[in-house]
């Protein structure tokens, strides 16, 4: 009985599932709705090319040009979003089929997201040329001194080397887009709100008065440059004040400084027995190589280590700015004090910069907008920029010399090693420079609306000058010998010499600009037009007497006029230049730009003195089209975008005029090939030693332009709302490179040869950037990275007939190393007797087991100069890249970068890698790792004096010296923390926050005895530094 109650029930159940499943069906059915509207802005504006999508589907549309939309088959309850660029996105639940009004307000952060670009700004969704750009925020988390320094690893397009961490003098040598010439300055323009200005200029601002940083990498972004863009712009925004009550905030921190690399040498016990066996004759007995093991006699058996003599273990770095901001209606202000002082390894070293700016706005009436800004900064260096005489003789100086008695007495360490650190002992020598630099700007806008709608006017005055002074004053170390009777013998001191040095310049900027900016609709046109103005002039004076009766009184006139030297020489320049910009974008969706640009400069001749650069790029924005509405929820923007140009280049490399025939006053400071001063043009009249005259260079009247023509396609997209990419890929033909024929005549020629334009390089590569940021829960957190790649390639180059086509630079890297190739270490006299003669050291020598093996390139069965040839692409980096993230919880925020660099080499020569040179040093490496019958898989030959492994040619390039200068440095790591607004109540701040930070903690590299990034040869430079910071800002 329950069986047959159980299934009817069951059947029950069934028919009323099947009934509900119906009726929802046939509700559904029912409830789906044609649904319509209109989209308009704040302004009653109608929005042609909104997106209209309903949320989770496919099924989308764009607004007409009325402004109207309409959708079938929508549900009732879905939620339909509405979106356009520059807008916030509006989301609407369906609920009939009554007509939707929908209004799209601006979002103010999208429309605020501007990019500076030539002589104006563009909003970043509107852009068609390649421009990468970096925010203050990001800028300072560096914690630079240098401005230079910051950018590495931060920006696509860019590539940077810093050689040296010196203070005053660690500026890195920035590339866009790598190198596309072989002479004169690859450096690119900098532009500073709007005015050109030095590399130095930038290097030395306070990083906390930069609002952002543009680099301008093609012809669509630099074309308007002309002749300053053709190796990239980067483009300089200082701070300004905004309308509101006055903000005063303070920044400072304190630094710990040490480098990241220095020299291993062998300490003495090493030094002593090795050398016996690399001369191959006894030059320290058993005897003395056991003393200066156990140490029992440091007096005559010392254990030297030069560089712990000379410098400390840490540098001291102090940074502060105060600045205050603020304005109303009709001003507003921003004004700025910094301070830095740098610290150096040894106590005579030391660098201070003061910063001061001022940039004001008013709002003179409802159309006239006046602009005033002031710069400048003092730097006072003491002995900046001196420190490679110091590490020239640290690395030269062996550990078998005596640095100092045991009473701290310096001592003569020989007779031909000097006591380095003797000689930069305080109160001895020193160079003392100062430079002041004032830059002052003026401008003024006015609204010409009466004309016509969108119309202004800019015009703008500026005025720099520098002065650049030093004093450097050399007197001879008190070092002493000791004689028979232990007593201290004076090493004979020679006469005090004194330089002054004295260099001033100034530049005028005049810009006259009509800008208009107006929308037709869906149609949006701004213009610009300009004429500019520059001239320049510079002084340079020096002095040096060499011969003081006293060391008492350091003063010029305190010297003896014998042997004195005078030199000044001044100097003008001008430029004009006529520019033009249009830029036409059809509802934000299909985007194009042209600019032009006319350049005049006084290198040319004047049939060839005028340049015309022009450009075009095109953008289109694919995700605002109809048949990509499917893919929004994925794809939120995407934009292609192309540009085309050239651009021009009139550096002369420092010859004035090349289009005359001239003489030049003989140089009596020019050195003679046999070491003595080249005298021989001057004039004797009795007593009195007259210049003479002699030619200068040959006269090329049609020397002109360099130009640079420049393609670039890119993809910018952004996915998931969260996920950003760009990249682009680019190529760069540099023509009529201005040259001399130097490789191609040789120097008996005994002329000096003309300018000409006789090169062609090509460049090509391709940089791109990806950031990824998100929210879990109160983490936020962001990851990035960027990454460029850039070749050139010598396309054609006056080369001299007959080169070896091994040696021949065209078809290879501008900046290549060359010599000869090795395939390790001879280990048999079998591999020795099998393998190609080896006469590199010449025909005679006999080749050892351990010797290095060289390359038979040509394939002859013999070794010799003929068979050097391209070793590599050289120390400038191809690729280079950075990995950033960043994280907040709470209070708490934390960021890192990492940036490396691949594609580069160094080559390393003289004491720094040679055992023993010019009487020096014995590289650590060569204890360990020099080839032995124990260890015939060490990199380095057999400990011994050889041609053979050190050859001695115009072109020493040897491949076992060469080194894959590839690294990745941890850049950057920081914590800080925010302290919360209601702990600041009773000291009235608005905000404060302390951190910690480090800057190059590790690098990862196999490049021995110096920094990966170094580019000196011989070790002389001051080592990178790496740094550890503590610091805090507040804001009232």
């Amino acid at each position: 009985m329950s069986t047959r109650v159980n299934q009817s029930q069951a059947v029950r159940y069934v028919v009323a599932v099947w009934g509900l499943l119906f009726f929802f069906s046939f509700s559904l059915y029912a409830q789906k709705l044609n649904v319509t509207g209109n989209v308009k802005d704040a302004t009653g504006e109608t929005i042609i090319g909104a997106s209209v999508l309903v949320k989770g589907t496919t099924n989308g549309t764009i607004t007409d040009f009325d402004g109207n939309f309409s959708l079938s088959d929508v549900d009732q309850g879905s939620v339909i979003e509405v979106s356009y660029i520059g807008y916030t996105t509006q989301s609407i639940t369906v609920k009939d089929a009554s007509p939707l009004k929908v209004i799209l307000k601006e979002d103010a952060e999208t429309l605020e997201e501007v990019v500076v670009v030539g002589y104006g700004v563009q909003k970043k969704a509107n852009l068609t040329g390649a421009v990468t750009s970096m925010k203050s925020d990001e800028l300072i988390k560096s914690r630079a001194a240098n401005a230079t320094t910051a950018l590495v690893g931060q920006m696509p397009g860019l590539i940077s080397k810093q050689a040296k961490g010196e203070p005053g003098a660690d500026d890195a040598n920035i590339y866009i887009r790598g190198i596309a010439t072989f002479q004169g300055d690859t450096s690119p323009a900098y532009i500073i709100d709007g005015i050109e200005r030095s590399a130095s200029d930038f290097a030395r601002m306070d990083p906390n008065d930069i609002e952002s940083i543009n680099v301008l990498k093609d012809a669509a972004s630099a074309a308007i440059f002309g002749m300053r863009g053709a190796n990239g712009v980067i483009v300089i925004t200082t701070k300004r004040g905004n309308t509101g009550k006055a903000s005063i905030k303070y920044s400072g921190s304190v630094s710990i400084q040490s480098p990241t690399k220095l020299p291993e040498f062998a300490n003495s016990y090493d030094y002593a027995r090795l050398s016996n066996q690399y001369f191959g004759r006894e030059l320290y007995t058993q005897e003395a190589i056991q003393k200066y093991l156990d140490g029992s006699d440091p007096e005559l058996y010392p254990n030297t280590n030069w560089y712990d003599e000379m410098l400390t273990k840490n540098a001291i770095q102090n940074q502060h700015n105060i600045s205050i901001s603020g304005g109303s209606e009709k001003i507003n202000y921003y004004v700025s004090l910094g301070y830095l002082n740098q610290g150096g390894l040894w106590d005579d070293l030391n660098y201070r910069r003061y910063n001061l700016r001022s940039n004001i706005d008013a709002q003179i009436t409802s159309t006239t907008r006046l602009g005033v800004d002031i710069s400048g900064r003092l730097e006072n260096s003491l002995n900046s920029g001196s420190s490679e005489g110091v590490f020239q003789q640290l690395v030269r100086n062996t550990p078998v010399l005596l640095c100092r008695y045991p009473d701290g007495t310096f001592a003569v360490p020989d007779a031909t090693h000097p006591n380095v650190v003797a000689s930069n002992q305080p109160g001895g020598s020193y160079s003392k420079g100062n430079t002041f630099v004032v830059d002052a700007r003026v401008q003024l806008e006015q609204k010409l609306d009466f004309i016509t709608e969108g119309l202004s006017a800019k015009g703008v005055m500026s005025y720099s000058k520098n002065t650049y002074d030093n004093k450097a004053w050399s007197v001879s170390p008190y070092v002493y010998s000791k004689d028979a009777d232990g007593e201290y013998v004076l090493k004979p001191r020679s006469s005090a010499s004194l330089g002054l040095t004295q260099n001033n310049s100034n530049y005028q900027e005049y810009q006259l600009q009509l800008n208009y900016d107006r929308s037709f609709g869906n149609h949006n046109v701004t213009a610009m037009a300009m004429v500019l103005a520059r001239k320049g002039f510079t002084a340079n004076s020096y002095m040096q007497r060499n011969s003081f009766d006293s060391e008492i009184l350091d003063q010029i006139n305190a010297g003896n006029t014998e042997g004195q030297t005078m030199s000044a020489v001044d100097s003008e320049t001008a430029r004009a230049s006529y520019m033009a910009r249009i830029n036409y974008n059809y509802a934000s969706k299909y985007l194009v730009e042209f600019n032009i640009r006319r350049d005049g400069s006084e290198n040319f001749a004047p049939d060839k003195r005028w340049g015309t650069f022009a450009s075009a790029s095109l953008g289109w924005v694919v995700s605002e089209e109809p048949f990509f509405q499917s893919l929004k929820n994925t794809v939120d923007f995407l934009k292609v975008r192309a540009s085309y140009g050239t651009l021009g280049n009139d550096n002369t490399g420092g010859v004035s005029f090349p289009y005359y025939s001239r003489f030049e006053l003989y140089g009596s400071d020019v050195m003679a090939s046999n070491g003595f001063m080249n005298n021989l043009g001057d004039y004797a009249f009795g007593d009195l030693v007259t210049k003479g005259l002699v030619p200068g260079a040959i006269a090329n009247p049609l020397a002109t332009w360099e130009k640079s023509n420049k393609a670039n396609v890119a993809i910018d997209a952004t996915l998931f709302s969260k996920l950003n990419f760009t990249v682009d890929f680019f190529t760069e033909r540099r023509t009529n490179i201005l040259t001399q024929r130097t490789s191609e005549i040789p120097s008996s020629f005994g002329g000096t040869l003309p300018l000409e334009n006789l090169g062609v390089v090509d460049n090509k590569g391709i940089d791109l950037s990806i950031n990824y940021h998100n929210t879990i829960g109160k983490v936020m957190y962001s990851v990035g990275g960027n990454f460029t790649f850039a070749r050139n390639k010598i396309i054609e180059m006056a080369e001299a007939e007959g080169t070896s086509e091994l040696m021949r630079k065209t078809g290879r890297s501008i900046n290549g190393y060359y010599g000869y190739k090795t395939d390790g270490i001879f280990q048999s006299q079998e591999e020795i007797d099998n393998y190609a003669k080896q006469e590199v050291a010449g025909a005679g020598y006999v080749t050892q087991v351990g010797d290095i093996k060289y390359v038979d390139v040509d394939g002859n069965g013999v070794v010799n100069s003929d068979d050097m040839t391209y070793l590599g692409y050289g120390n400038i980096p191809e690729i280079v890249y950075g990995i950033n993230g960043s994280l907040s919880w709470k209070n708490f925020d934390f960021s890192f970068l990492f940036q490396g660099a691949a594609h580069a080499q160094v080559y390393l020569k003289g004491g720094i890698i040679q055992p023993y040179f010019n009487q020096g040093n014995l590289p650590q490496m060569w204890v360990t790792e020099a080839w032995t019958e124990e260890n015939p898989s060490n990199r380095y030959p057999r400990l011994a004096e050889s041609t053979h492994n050190f050859p001695t040619t115009d072109i020493p390039g040897v491949q076992t010296y060469l080194y894959d200068a590839s690294y990745l440095r941890l850049k950057n790591i920081e914590i800080g923390y925010t302290f919360p607004a209601k702990w600041l109540k009773p000291i009235s701040a608005s905000s404060l926050r302390i951190y910690a930070s480090a800057q190059n903690l590790f690098t990862i590299s196999s490049v021995p005895q110096i920094d990966p990034e170094n580019t000196q040869q011989e070790g002389w430079t001051y080592p990178q530094m790496k740094s550890f910071n503590v610091g805090l800002s507040v804001q009232f």
